[in-house]
Order: structure tokens, then sequence, then C-alpha cells
């Protein structure tokens, strides 16, 4: 099986898409536990960015940011496309709040974000 054919796969980015960032990690995290190949990152990616977005849920801006620059930096070898995800718009969304959430951090500010979907390429 393929594994953007892998159910749980599909499942942890539909739950990505809907907002679902801690059952998202759970989901994809159960993949990259198995996953001793060189997609491991990939997944870990994922999750560590969905995890940011989980983070800043929470309250906890500080934890989003480190978390998604460290899911962008394992990311970015797979893009632009890999699973049939368009990896480079996601990690272009991500930046742009990364970019937002440290602006409104230094000036003290608090922002709302709209968090990106993970869109596959057909």
């Amino acid at each position: 099986m393929e594994p953007q054919d892998d159910p749980r796969f599909l499942k942890g980015i539909q739950e990505f898409n809907e907002r679902l960032f801690f059952e998202c990690h759970e989901t994809l995290e159960e993949i990259w536990l198995e996953d001793h190949g060189e997609d491991r990152l990939f997944y870990q990616g994922i999750i560590q960015i969905a995890a940011g977005y989980f983070k800043l849920e929470q309250g906890v801006p500080a934890g989003a940011l480190k978390l998604w620059r460290t899911g962008l930096d394992k990311i970015a070898p797979y893009a632009p496309v890999h699973f049939g995800i368009s990896v480079e718009s996601l990690m272009h969304a991500v930046k742009d709040d990364l970019a937002k959430l440290e602006s409104n951090q230094q000036a003290g500010a608090n922002v709302t974000l709209n968090p990106p979907t993970i869109n596959f390429i057909c």
C-alpha cells in the first residue's frame, strides 16, 4: 500500500484540515512510529506543525513558533509535492502564520490566525 492510501494518513490529513490538531498528531504518530525509512521526517514534520497549532490553541505561542520552525525544517526537503500533498503551499501558509505570530508577539498584540489546510494535488 502506498503511504497516501493508508487510511490513517488520510484520516490524519482530514483531522488537520478540520482543525483537530491534537487528533491529527495522534493519528499520524502511529505511522511515524512504524516508519523507519526516508519518509519518517515527513510525518514528523506534519505532526510538529499540527502540534504547533494545538499549542497556539492552548495559549502557548512560544511553543507554536518552535514547533512550526522544526516542522518546516523537516518537510522542506519533500517540497514541492510529496505523497500527493502540496508541501510547498503548506510551507508557505505556515511561514505566513509564523511571521504574523512573531510580529504580533514582538508588538505585544494578540493575533488571530486562520490555520491552513493540507491540499492534495491530483
